[in-house]
């Protein structure tokens, strides 16, 4: 019985396999691409299949050809397909500027999660493509050290570095980096962060789908602003198997308060992006997930760390696929699992004053340590990595477990401390900026809805809807960024409050300009929006007649004006 599953499993990946060979000879790319898709979709360690999909973008972007060949070799068994493969690798080579990996992990404790992290490493990755840089922060549990030894013996991938007391994970991260290959871009994964199959795959297929990315981040279920749904999940937990499940031991010792950060993106209400980015709309919108209130779902909590892993790797073989619109633009990532290009890294290095060291040594660190022993470095890093000129990316088809509430048990003021620290130095409260405003996205979506739909179009992607949308309190991008990531082909605008966000939301939108809107010349053709995004136009605005006199004038005849939860 199982041989004949598995028969019939091979037999429908070789029919996509055929189907795809079929529009490759006739031209359709479109067509070849999209069964691709369909065939990595139910079949997502299939390397024939990923070799199909370099063979794609062996002429559209050599990088991403190399990255699937690469992906494809690492599922590879059989010698003569591998063979084939080392060629097509080679044929790419000279065109490729692919780095290696560098994994930095900062490890404190958390024996059964960091041992998970290190073997999920092995397991999903291709051996030659990465190193480990493990930083152990002066764990209190013998049994990780002897662990972490024992693997960095081991395994010649793995460097151990013990430090003497708990720097913080600023400088693990910084001391983890400065031991990594200086040729390699650099993955910075938490302890408790465990890699999911074809999850940093799609992270570098990403980070190297344009040359102005420079970082790459996952979704997950545990990182505010980047976690899937509760519903995308649910299905996939009901079927989890329950038996040979083994409990954290003292998880409730390192669990930390819930933040005021993290309350206040629960006040958001949010639209779930994580099951697929082909996004549908018909004339009731039912297939949009409703305005409403996302709780603290910790599921993973309540249940085995094996029914949780288990949970996490079904969700991740349905989710890190291909998709046709994986990727969104951010202004910040959270660092639990974060991708740099050297690039970027080699360009943001700072200055730091080693005072413990005699002759006070100047080192060159990435990552900010006045925010040791953690918190918003990764905030602070996504600035700099803006005005830099880089673009940072969310990756909706890169999911990873991260278990979360670990690592800063004694030190429980350290976010708010963090939060000073980076309003000292920037001179802003990031916490009013890093969220899309959804009460915004879901009045525009409803707006689209109730547009007129002719029979023909009465299920229409929402990725193939092009509107131009302009946002007068843009603020950073986020929420024009999270509507370009529902529809790339829409036209987005935005006016902010500061020059300096005008310059850190360069890529969050397609044009941005800073100032007054009341005052502030308008760019844009008059006529030429079909919906402006205004927020509460009484508060704020010193005339809101006028105001609304002006926006009109830019406002296409059958457009909208939209204040929140208020159609214009």
């Amino acid at each position: 019985m199982k041989v004949h599953t598995i028969k019939e499993q091979r037999e429908s990946a070789e029919s996509f396999i055929l189907r795809a060979g079929e529009f490759e000879q006739q031209g359709s790319s479109v067509d070849e691409y999209a069964v691709l898709i369909e065939g990595l979709r139910a079949h997502y360690d299939n390397y024939e299949l990923y070799f199909m999909l370099g063979l794609y973008y062996r002429y559209r972007n050599a990088d991403q050809a190399f990255l699937c060949f690469e992906n494809a070799l690492h599922y590879c068994d059989e010698p003569e397909d591998e063979k084939i493969i080392r060629e097509a690798i080679e044929d790419v080579r000279d065109r490729v500027s692919v780095r290696g990996t560098s994994i930095v992990v900062v490890a404190y404790n958390d024996m059964e999660l960091c041992r998970e992290c290190l073997h999920a490493i092995r397991r999903y990755l291709q051996t030659d493509s990465y190193e480990v840089i493990v930083v152990d922060n002066a764990s209190t549990d013998e049994g990780l050290l002897r662990f972490l030894r024992e693997q960095a013996e081991g395994d010649s991938h793995i460097k151990l570095i013990e430090n003497e007391k708990n720097e913080g994970f600023p400088v693990g991260c910084n001391i983890g980096l400065t031991a990594a290959n200086p040729e390699n871009d650099v993955f910075f994964l938490n302890n408790d962060a465990i890699l999911m199959p074809n999850a940093l795959f799609w992270m570098r297929m990403g980070l190297y789908s344009d040359k102005r990315n420079g970082a790459a981040g996952a979704v997950t279920n545990c990182a505010p602003s980047q976690e899937v749904s509760m519903e995308s999940v649910e299905p996939y937990l009901k079927k989890a198997p329950m038996e040979e499940s083994r409990p954290l031991s003292n998880l409730s010792a390192n669990l930390i308060k819930t933040s005021d950060k993290q309350e206040e993106s629960e006040k958001t209400p949010k639209i779930d992006k994580s099951a697929s980015s082909d996004v549908t709309i018909t004339g009731d919108f039912a297939d949009l997930p409703e305005k409403k209130h996302t709780e603290e779902h910790r599921w993973w909590r309540t249940i085995s760390l094996d029914t949780a892993l288990e949970t996490a790797k079904s969700y991740a073989k349905d989710h890190n696929v291909p998709m046709w619109n994986p990727i969104e633009v951010r202004c910040r990532l959270t660092g639990f699992a974060m991708l740099l290009r050297r690039e970027a890294i080699n360009g943001l290095l700072l200055k730091n004053t080693d005072e413990e060291q005699s002759g006070n040594n100047e080192k060159l660190i990435l990552f900010d340590e006045r925010f040791s022993p953690g918190y918003f470095e990764d905030d602070d890093l996504g600035i700099r990595l803006c005005l830099a000129g880089w673009r940072q990316i969310l990756c909706h088809n890169a999911f990873i477990y991260h278990n979360g509430g670990s690592g800063f048990a004694d030190k429980k003021d350290a976010m708010e401390a963090g939060r000073d620290k980076f309003k000292e130095k920037w001179g802003f409260d990031i916490w009013n900026y890093t969220l899309p405003e959804d009460e915004k996205i879901t009045a525009l979506m409803s707006a689209i809805a109730e547009r007129d739909v002719t029979k023909s179009d009465k299920k229409l992607r929402l990725y193939n809807r092009v509107f131009r949308i302009l946002d007068i309190s843009a603020g950073m991008g986020n929420t024009l960024s999270a509507i370009k990531y529902q529809m790339p082909d829409s036209f987005t605008a935005g006016i902010t409050n500061a020059d300096v966000f005008a310059g850190l939301s360069k890529f969050m939108a397609d044009d941005m300009i800073s100032g007054d809107p009341e005052l502030v010349t308008f760019p844009w053709p008059e006529h030429s929006f079909d919906y402006i995004l205004v927020g509460d136009m009484s508060e704020g605005a010193e005339s809101p007649e006028m105001l609304l006199r002006k926006l009109r004038t830019y406002l296409r005849y059958d457009g909208q004006i939209i204040n929140t939860g208020t159609e214009t």
